[in-house]
């Protein structure tokens, strides 16, 4: 019988011990526990947020300072303005600055005399280090010591904490001050804030959350005590009549049905299989949703060929995939999916003739069986798709799932038959390559079966197979697209794969690495990418024309995703013996669409190493400037598309404009790919865009072309800077020739 063997199943000794009471007590013990571990977690962290709140507040500020100073430096630059003048300028603007009603701005010189002070102007022009003013201010001393450490360092700006007394009181407090060391005139600009308002703060919010949390736990207690004892009365009566059904007892009621959560589903779930289960006794049904389930269609299958070969009509196959059905299940509990399972059981059975035949395979996969649809192979498709439509129309029809409302959509495979003389086996595997077919084109679509898509198939799986293969025996190649700088210098290249196929020949990157991407094929290639180009970077360090050079190495989204893509590029570098600073990973816009945080955490991982990280296709995929201005990135890349058009268009023109202001404004480099004319070289130069990469320098080249091409081009220096038309046409005749063969890059 039904469930027989459920009841001959021991349960473990340890769960045998406690009852769904005890457990409910359990859970309600462990609950209280955690909560209050998150409640301390919960507070440490809010201090922590409200110390960096006051630190990000300071370093924002400084940066308006630091802009005025800028301004006028800009002004002196442009001739506009005297050096003097634009210093006296820069220092009145910032003096008067306020922030917070009170709060001010400071400037110091590297030996530690004022140049700036919003609160004692009469600290200007006197020196706080090692003289009579340090001695007599040790406070102040103490405060400008610390500033110029960090105007001093690498980063020549950061942090600074000290202690300091405010204005009219005697006792020091603890203060927090960022400074920036702007360089051309040797100045620490700086501004800070005391911090002893954060304890208080933090206290008052300490007894708010904890008095929160005491109320939140006390009335969890009783509504969970509540629940509790409804629930385990409800459990106690239902496990009864599952023991019982399990045993074959399919008489009598199901209590508990008319409930409305989550037991009501499992009393109903019950009685929908006693019910099923009396007719799978005796017939071939599928016990969740009542059809006709694989073996049933089977048979009804032949009959429906047999029946086609004597009448000559056609019959048609339908097969239905629910679209995105694991996302419910996942998100909302597989109670609901076998409950929109049988909704679509239902729904199918209600809109087809009584002699076809609606089964459910398995899944959320349905068939349905259709015959006399047509004498002529035209009408019997066209009544065939008409079907199909009406399919699609009841199945977008919103289910009603409990307390949900819930729209889904279907993909939809068709495909005729006539006679018997094909295996039933066939005619599904039509229908369900037809089916993902409806899938490729957006789903919620019908698809009829075509000849050719076994074709397909069968050269997807070669394809697949060649690919395992080239991997097996290094088919693969890496050819370098050379990278040129404003000022004619070659500061790098590009690499590019390509696949040498035996029989092939030279197989397109584009027919291959999508469905590498799609079938993760591409994993073992990015790595062998990246293991390659990094050895070729140690390679290169032997030749003078190639030491300096970096390599670019494109990085798929679904490589960089993997969880310790960080400790790979790590183990590459250190079996290769690579110099991380010569390498640059390109990562695409793609992988900003989900999981953000990760994506940065991962970058400043491989910055942290010394890896460059630019973003390729800049412009054509998913940026927001909310996260962009969060990522550590070195560079960005203008896509081809827009450097193309660039002289005709001006849409994108002003793209490609808009593209090196936005890396400049961000402290950002800026390379131009696909760079095919001077034209092009031209008006990107002009909207500041210093490093290009394309044909106009250079098709991809093999190792050794590549490494002949930078040492011809090494060898014509010094050029002109920038880069005249003259010097790049005398480099072009010199090149002319060395890279026809090399085929065009990819992305």
């Amino acid at each position: 019988m039904l469930f027989s063997l459920m009841s001959s199943r021991k349960k473990p000794a340890c769960r045998a011990r406690f009852s769904v009471s005890s457990r409910f007590i359990l859970v309600l013990v462990i609950g209280c526990v955690f909560q209050a571990c998150i409640s301390i977690a919960t507070l440490q962290v809010l201090k922590q947020s409200l110390m960096r709140d006051r630190i990000t507040e300071v370093t924002h500020l400084v940066q308006s300072a630091y802009s005025v100073a800028q301004f006028y430096h800009n002004e002196e630059v442009a001739g506009r303005m005297t050096e003097a003048a634009a210093q006296t300028a820069a220092r009145n603007a910032v003096r008067a600055m306020r922030f917070d009603g009170t709060n001010y701005f400071c400037i110091w010189t590297l030996d530690g005399v004022g140049v700036v002070h919003g609160a004692h102007p009469e600290w200007e022009g006197r020196r706080f280090v090692n003289s009579a003013d340090a001695r007599k201010f040790p406070g102040v001393a103490l405060m400008v010591s610390k500033v110029l450490e960090v105007a001093k360092s690498p980063a020549k700006e950061g942090i600074s904490r000290y202690q300091i007394s405010k204005a009219g009181e005697t006792a020091p407090l603890d203060k927090v001050t960022y400074s920036r060391l702007f360089t051309p005139w040797g100045w620490s600009v700086g501004a800070g804030a005391y911090i002893d308002d954060i304890d208080a703060t933090f206290r008052t919010q300490v007894f708010s959350l904890l008095g929160f949390f005491v109320c939140l736990i006390g009335a969890a207690g009783v509504i969970t005590f509540g629940l509790w004892c409804d629930l385990a009365r409800a459990l106690t009566s239902l496990s009864s009549r599952v023991v019982s059904v399990a045993e074959g007892e399919l008489d009598g009621e199901i209590p508990e049905i008319e409930r409305t959560d989550e037991v009501g589903v499992m009393a109903r779930a019950l009685m929908i299989l006693r019910d099923n289960s009396r007719e799978a006794v005796a017939l071939m049904l599928d016990q969740l949703t009542g059809l006709p389930n694989r073996k049933l269609l089977t048979d009804r299958l032949k009959q429906a060929m047999s029946a086609s070969s004597r009448s000559g009509n056609h019959g048609g196959l339908m097969f239905i995939d629910l679209d995105k059905f694991k996302t419910l299940n996942d998100t909302q509990g597989h109670d609901l999916g076998d409950m929109l399972l049988r909704e679509v059981g239902a729904r199918l059975q209600a809109n087809i003739r009584e002699a076809d035949t609606v089964a459910r395979l398995g899944g959320d996969e349905f068939v349905i069986v259709l015959i006399d649809i047509g004498h002529n192979q035209d009408d019997a498709a066209a009544a065939l798709e008409a079907t199909g439509g009406h399919v699609l129309a009841v199945l977008n029809r919103p289910f009603q799932l409990g307390n949900i409302t819930h729209v889904t959509s279907a993909s939809i495979g068709l495909a005729l038959f006539k006679d018997d003389n094909a295996s039933v086996e066939d005619v599904l595997k039509q229908a369900d390559l037809a089916m993902y077919k409806a899938k490729e084109s957006g789903r919620n679509a019908c698809r009829f079966f075509d000849p050719h898509m076994e074709a397909v198939t069968r050269e997807r799986a070669g394809l697949e197979a060649d690919l395992l293969l080239a991997i097996a025996e290094k088919q693969f190649q890496l050819h370098y697209q050379p990278q040129v700088g404003s000022s004619g210098r070659l500061i790098g290249a590009e690499a590019l794969i390509r696949w040498n196929h035996p029989t092939r020949g030279v197989v397109p990157p584009i027919d291959f690495i999508p469905f590498a991407e799609e079938t993760g094929l591409i994993l073992p290639i990015g790595r062998w990418v990246l293991e390659s180009a990094c050895s070729q970077l140690v390679a290169w360090t032997a030749h003078p024309a190639t030491a300096d050079l970096k390599i670019a190495v494109n990085v798929s989204t679904r490589q960089f995703q993997q969880p310790d893509f960080v400790e790979q590029v790590v183990a590459t570098l250190k079996t290769t013996a690579a110099n991380p600073s010569r390498l640059d990973l390109e990562l695409t816009e793609s992988l900003l669409i989900e999981s953000v945080d990760e994506v940065i955490e991962k970058m400043a991982a491989l910055r942290a190493l010394g890896v460059s990280i630019t973003l390729d296709d800049f412009g054509t995929g998913y940026s927001s400037l909310f996260y962009l201005k969060r990522m550590p990135l070195d560079q960005l890349k203008i896509d081809r598309t827009f450097v193309r058009d660039v002289i005709l268009d001006e849409n994108d023109a002003a793209i490609a404009k808009t593209v090196v202001a936005l890396a400049h404004a961000l402290g950002l480099g800026v390379v131009a790919e696909g760079v095919e004319t001077a034209e092009q070289r031209d008006v990107l130069a002009g909207f500041g865009c210093r490093d290009y990469q394309g044909s106009f320098y250079s098709e991809p080249l093999p190792t050794a072309s590549f490494e002949e091409f930078a040492r011809r081009w090494d060898s014509l220096r010094p050029l002109p800077k920038p880069i005249g038309r003259l010097a790049t046409a005398e480099r072009r005749l010199v090149f002319d020739g060395m890279s026809r063969n090399s085929g065009s890059p990819i992305n």
